[in-house]
């Protein structure tokens, strides 16, 4: 014992097995009724925060700004926003109408309801937001069409459809039709066609055709803002407030509206869709994990009664750890949710050390079972209690940083592995002194060793070795600075889940993007400043504030307007809405239109207007033979022509109404939309939208770079994702610098060796480098979830170096064989292979962040078991501490 560590731990941890030997029995049933309680205490007391935004600290810059907007303007971090996707604009503003009513009629369910662009103001005033060129092409374009709207709406009939379609051909030079036009309406004649025989067919769009050429457009997509009142004393704080959204759809008979589509985004549904998604994976993948290291004790102990102990130690330790967390953080997040994977594929390595330690004394000693615990501490107990203080380092570097998210993962591991320490030293052998007692006359065979035969090759060759891991090392380096943090959260969710894909159609939208930047302005001048400005920059595409909703040159728009106006006066004498013809002449009429298309000339210069007149003439000659096979032609018929016309009247009566306005001032604007924009101080809001898709982070930094250049108290969620992701980036560099240089103060304090200290380290780097190479070559880069790899893997990592050098020297004292064949070497194999496999579960996972933080520790633990049992062993022998096995390398 010439380790200054080993001789003073080594005689305690004696006196303390001395102890467990005594009491074995008393120790193991006190272990499991504490174990008990605690349970019970952490089911009750151990919650779950889903909020991503408490993850980083709030001395942020950007979070300080937040909070002084937010307490002025309503604001999108807590939000939920309702998007509503119809095949027409008609069914689009008719659903999110209904939708709207029935969320504000809940009363108390929601704080408020809000459709932005929405309400009979907008509806009115539309055409007053259009530049007047824009109207006086619409205008052009209006008056080519306003004979066929007059005609359809004296006589909205299939008969008076088809013939303007077949008249419309015959003198096409005379109406002038827009080709993009003709494309419309052909279009939608034949998807009505296929749309009749449906179960619930759509209503054409009228607004679509009567704009298709035009600058002008109606959307067919809507948001909701909701904002809800969140239960945060529930796991799921937005559950209740996401059912009673899917209660008003159904209530408002959008469930199963055909043509409509619902889906619930924003924070709050993204966190509760996330929570879902990881709760599931972390239950299932903490049951296969446990699982998997069952299956692989039973290879490293070929004893159950080993396993039974081991995995007893580890899931007490587990539920001591859950108390933990219950009593001094009171909750997990989305990140630290991940401690129970962690914490199993780490926690076992210390019953491995110790289980093969005993085992090999059982074995090759033939000693009983206390004599072997015995023995088993004199050779691994020093390095045990080290491994766990260094273990526990790598998690406990996370603690003092900005970031929370993986702090309070670092404190909760942190802690599990002192915990995990005192059980692997307490419990595992009272087990196997009482209730799991090996009997004497049992052989406790030899672990299956698939690595020892290539690693006995390799260690024959050390100089080589050495000199192919200085080759790798170098050849990395250039790809060590390809590495990247990506801070865009989207990006870490599971792409497959509704709110995810609503939010990054959202987000593809310049003008529905969540992602804006909010400026604040004391006054009107200081705002349209601001404004120009922010639209001068190039990263910036728009900007909206109060002044923006009120028209410019509204008399030349009025003027254009009017006339219009008057295009477009109601037909006189309008006959039946829905007119009776006899089903003969109705097909007549269409068989004449199906011939006219098949014999009308196709334009060489416009295919896609060539597509829908082949395709129209298809689909009407197929309609018409399944209307001569019909039972019942008639209804089919009215069917076919409600589908066609029904929405006319009601979209011409829309369309007159936005035509007959007046003039906007500031206090004609919609008393919702001036509190969005207006603080009751006065304070005016700009809100500053990007001219790039924010799809990945590089744009959505150049965007916020852009507008803090001009505003740098401006605040906004995008504006945190950047400042979060600079300060993950700052906690991954000092958790990672700390993590280097608290484990090698540690090393050298303890065993006062350099050479030992750097030898530990010099695979470690190894491995770190090799995992950061690997990573740029796989294109990964570093996000929220993933960025403590490499600081735990410098905790995890450095456990096995410090067995196998205390191992070597160890052997080097007493004349031993080799440490490749050693039963350290076994422990360190399966250690890491349980440690692999354990993580390996968390790529299985359908959240990114898990996933790719999955993937990272496979990678890394990978390339860190190459280093511990091929690197390490070579350099020992290069540095001299071991002889060359077989014939000394030269």
């Amino acid at each position: 014992m010439n380790e200054p560590l080993q001789k003073m731990l080594t005689p305690r941890l004696q006196q303390w097995l001395s102890v467990i030997a005594e009491r074995a029995s008393p120790i193991a049933a006190t272990c499991i009724a504490l174990t008990l309680i605690l349970l019970v205490y952490a089911f009750f007391n151990l919650g779950i925060n889903s909020d991503n935004l408490s993850l980083v600290s709030k001395g942020l810059e950007s979070r300080k700004n937040h909070a002084v907007f937010a307490a002025l303007f309503p604001n999108l971090e807590e939000a939920i926003l309702v998007v509503i996707d119809g095949e027409t604009p008609a069914l689009a503003r008719n659903a999110t109408d209904a939708l709207a009513a029935e969320l504000k009629s809940m009363g108390e369910t929601f704080r408020d309801v809000y459709v932005p662009g929405g309400g009979t103001f907008f509806e009115e005033h539309a055409l007053l937001y259009r530049t007047p060129d824009e109207l006086d092409d619409f205008a052009d374009q209006l008056s080519t069409l306003q004979p066929l709207l007059a005609s359809l709406e004296s006589d909205p009939s299939l008969i008076q459809l088809a013939e303007l379609v077949r008249l419309g051909f015959d003198t096409e030079g005379e109406t002038r039709l827009d080709p993009s036009q003709w494309t419309s309406l052909l279009d939608q004649v034949g998807e009505a066609s296929v749309s009749v025989y449906e179960e619930a067919p759509v209503r054409i769009s009228w607004e679509t055709m009567l704009l298709a050429g035009s600058d002008l457009e109606i959307p067919t997509r809507r948001v909701i803002v909701v904002d809800p009142h969140l239960d945060y004393e529930k796991i799921l704080v937005a559950g209740s407030s996401i059912a009673a959204i899917n209660t008003a759809a159904s209530a408002a008979g959008l469930d199963e509206e055909p043509g409509v589509r619902i889906r619930v985004t924003g924070n709050p549904a993204l966190n509760h869709e996330e929570m879902l998604g990881l709760a599931w994976d972390i239950g299932g993948a903490g049951v296969f994990c446990f699982a998997l290291v069952a299956v692989l004790l039973y290879f490293a102990f070929r004893s159950w009664r080993l396993v039974i102990a081991s995995l007893a130690t580890l899931l007490v330790g587990l539920i001591w750890t859950g108390a933990f967390a219950a009593a001094s953080i009171g909750e997990v997040n989305l990140i630290s949710i991940a401690f129970a994977i962690l914490f199993i594929g780490l926690g076992v390595d210390f019953a491995i050390h110790f289980g093969m330690a005993f085992a090999t004394e059982r074995r090759d000693e033939g000693l009983p079972n206390r004599a072997a615990l015995q023995n088993a501490i004199d050779s691994i107990g020093a390095s045990l209690v080290l491994c766990g203080f260094t273990t526990a380092i790598g998690f406990l570097v996370f603690w003092p940083t900005e970031y929370r998210g993986v702090a309070e993962l670092g404190a909760i591991a942190g802690a599990g592995m002192f915990i995990i320490l005192f059980l692997t030293l307490t419990l595992f052998p009272a087990l196997m002194l009482s209730w799991l007692q090996i009997p004497d006359d049992f052989v406790v065979p030899a672990p299956a060793r698939i690595d020892q035969g290539i690693a006995l090759r390799l260690a024959r060759t050390p100089r080589s070795i050495c000199g192919i891991a200085a080759a790798a090392t170098i050849a990395s380096i250039p790809l060590l600075l390809q590495l990247r943090f990506d801070a865009h959260v989207i990006e870490m969710r599971d792409p497959d889940t509704p709110s995810v894909q609503a939010f990054r159609d959202l987000l593809s939208d310049g003008n529905t993007s969540p992602w804006y930047v909010n400026v604040m302005a004391p006054d009107l001048e200081t705002a349209a400043n601001v404004a120009r400005k922010l639209e001068a920059r190039p990263e910036i595409g728009r900007t909206v504030r109060l002044a923006s909703y009120v028209p410019g040159n509204q008399d030349e728009k009025i003027e254009i307007l009017d006339d219009l106006s008057f295009l477009m006066e109601a037909t006189p004498g309008a006959r039946d809405p829905n007119p009776s013809y006899r089903v003969d002449e109705q097909k007549q009429a269409l068989r004449e239109l199906r011939n006219v298309l098949r014999n009308a000339d196709r334009p060489e210069n416009d295919s896609d207007l060539v597509t829908s007149l082949d395709a129209l003439e298809e689909r009407l000659s197929a309609f018409l033979e399944r209307v001569e096979e019909d039972p019942n032609p008639a209804r089919t018929l009215s069917e076919f022509r409600a589908v066609l016309l029904d929405r006319l009247p009601e979209e011409i009566a829309r369309f007159r109404s936005s035509l007959s306005v007046t003039a906007i001032t500031l206090g004609d604007l919609p008393p919702e939309l001036v509190r969005r924009l207006r603080a009751p101080d006065g304070t005016l809001r700009i809100q500053a939208y990007p001219e790039e898709e924010l799809q990945d982070f590089d744009t959505l930094k150049r965007f916020v770079t852009s507008v803090l250049e001009i505003a740098p108290k401006a605040a906004g969620i995008a504006i945190n994702l950047v400042e979060f992701g600079e300060a993950t980036a700052r906690s991954f560099r000092q958790a990672l610098l700390s993590a280097a240089i608290a484990i090698s103060t540690l090393l050298f304090v303890l065993w006062r060796r350099p050479a030992d200290v750097g030898i530990v380290l010099a695979p470690l780097t190894l491995g770190s480098v090799l995992t950061c190479a690997s990573m740029a070559l796989l294109d990964m880069s570093f996000n929220f979830a993933n960025v403590l790899v490499l600081p735990l893997l410098f905790g995890i990592g450095v456990d096995s170096g410090i067995h196998l050098v205390h191992r070597a020297r160890h052997d080097a004292a007493n004349a031993g064989g080799s440490l490749v064949e050693s039963a350290t070497a076994g422990a360190v194999f399966y250690s890491a292979m349980t440690t692999t496999l354990s993580f390996g579960t968390l790529a299985l996972s359908g959240h990114e962040g898990m996933h790719t933080l999955g993937i990272m520790l496979t990678i890394g633990m990978f390339w860190t078991v190459i280093a511990n049992l091929v690197f390490l062993p070579a350099l020992l022998v290069v540095t001299g501490v071991t002889p060359a096995i077989g014939q000394d390398a030269k």
